[in-house]
């Protein structure tokens, strides 16, 4: 790994840029820059240094011919927030920029995104292929709203061959492959370019939720998928204050998503998390340096403690996608999941930890532990938990951004005693 103490990345990965890298930066600005500088663009003359929070409900417009103009796409403006406003259209151009997409389009949350997604592909009789490893979410949403709309979600595993898994359940009436990579909360990992190419090849969309490793440790679109979705909620925001969700891709398929899921549906996102999600990506870049050191260092310490049975860490070699993810990712991720005895183990774990929280979100600063089985199915047995798709000896791991050493020693006070 190319981290040391405390998760922080070596010296020389901030040497100064050599000539050739300074002639690529004319061509395109690093990651870094960009999370800084991109959407941010002074458009009202009195170049602040944050972008200002438009927070208004409505914006005037001299005569009525102005208005036609803006509502018709004729003339830049703004009518209504829940249609668009201005920093929120800077959050989703600094999006835009980092996934390398021609739009973005935001929501208001990272649900009401997968959601529109979804319905905006999707008519009755309509089929999915999905990963069997999404966000709970995200079942959710295919057992209790796509059920409605008669519109059946074919699964594969992230372990089988694609080619042969999906030509199998493919037919005319699929519209889209939907997939995480790495997933949740297994951190199974998926080849992207097989995707897409199976999603170009059968003539249906391809889109991932690419909450987890974010656009800086991976660019779906390079891959080939045509679409991309994030709960911004969670790494984009990273400070855990603010719920909001957005969609990048083409320009065609984004328009449509705001003039049919944005405007009638009305999940928009609000100017304020707008803000704040701009100042979060602000810190991107160095943030995931430190959430994925972290996460390197106590996968190896969990690989090897006696009292785990198995660890779910990307970056290790015994990991069945490392070679996968080696090839799409720049680095492995900030999460971790581990496996335990038995889940009065798991519980026991959980209750002693004192400075790591438990609760089901992740991509904060504080790190944080979830155990689903327990939290979700306290009832349910080991057997009708995998009936579920739930591993019910499964700890899911949000590295936050203290001390590795911290986080360390708390983890290992709390396998004492067990």
């Amino acid at each position: 790994m190319r981290y040391v103490r405390n998760g922080l990345p070596r010296d020389s990965d901030h040497r100064i840029p050599g000539k050739e890298r300074r002639q690529e930066m004319k061509k395109r600005p690093g990651f870094g820059t960009l999370t800084v500088h991109a959407g941010e663009e002074d458009r009202s003359g009195y170049h602040p240094s944050s972008m200002p929070l438009y927070q208004s409900s409505t914006f005037f417009f001299g005569d009525t011919q102005s208005g036609v103009d803006i509502l018709e796409g004729r003339k830049e403006g703004y009518i209504y927030t829940r249609i668009g406003n201005p920093t929120v259209r800077a959050f989703e151009d600094k999006i835009k920029a980092l996934e390398g997409t021609e739009a973005a389009v935001a929501f208001a949350s990272g649900m009401a995104a997968i959601a529109a997604v979804l319905l905006e592909l999707l008519r009755p009789g309509d089929e999915v292929i999905s990963c069997r490893q999404v966000y709970g979410g995200t079942t959710a949403f295919y057992e209790n709203i796509l059920t409605r709309l008669n519109c059946p979600v074919h699964y594969f595993h992230p372990q089988e061959d694609p080619d042969e898994k999906l030509t199998a359940v493919v037919s005319k009436r699929t519209k889209l492959i939907f997939f995480e990579t790495p997933t949740n909360p297994e951190l199974s990992i998926v080849d992207m370019a097989r995707i897409a190419a199976l999603a170009k090849g059968h003539k249906i969309m391809s889109v991932i939720d690419n909450t987890f490793a974010t656009p800086y440790l991976q660019r779906p679109l390079a891959s080939g998928i045509d679409c991309v979705v994030h709960s911004a909620t969670k790494y984009i925001g990273g400070h855990g204050d603010a719920i909001g969700g957005v969609v990048a891709g083409s320009r065609r398929f984004v328009t449509r998503l705001r003039q049919s899921m944005l405007l009638s549906h009305g999940a928009c996102l609000s100017p304020f998390n707008a803000w704040l999600f701009l100042r979060g990506l602000r810190t991107l870049h160095v943030r995931m340096d430190r959430h994925c050191g972290t996460a390197a260092a106590l996968a190896g310490f969990l690989e090897g403690h006696t009292r785990v049975r198995s660890v779910l860490y990307p970056g290790l070699k015994t990991h069945p996608g490392h070679a996968t993810a080696k090839k799409q990712m720049s680095d492995f991720g900030g999460m971790v999941a581990f496996r335990l005895a038995d889940r009065k183990a798991c519980r026991r774990f959980i209750d002693r930890l004192k400075l790591c929280r438990t609760g089901v979100s992740l991509g904060d600063t504080e790190t944080i532990m979830l155990h689903p089985a327990n939290l979700f199915y306290p009832k349910l047995s080991d057997a009708e938990c995998l009936r579920k798709g739930v591993d019910p000896l499964l700890i899911r791991i949000s590295t936050g951004l203290e001390d590795a050493e911290d986080i360390l020693a708390d983890i290992e006070q709390a396998l004492k005693t067990l």
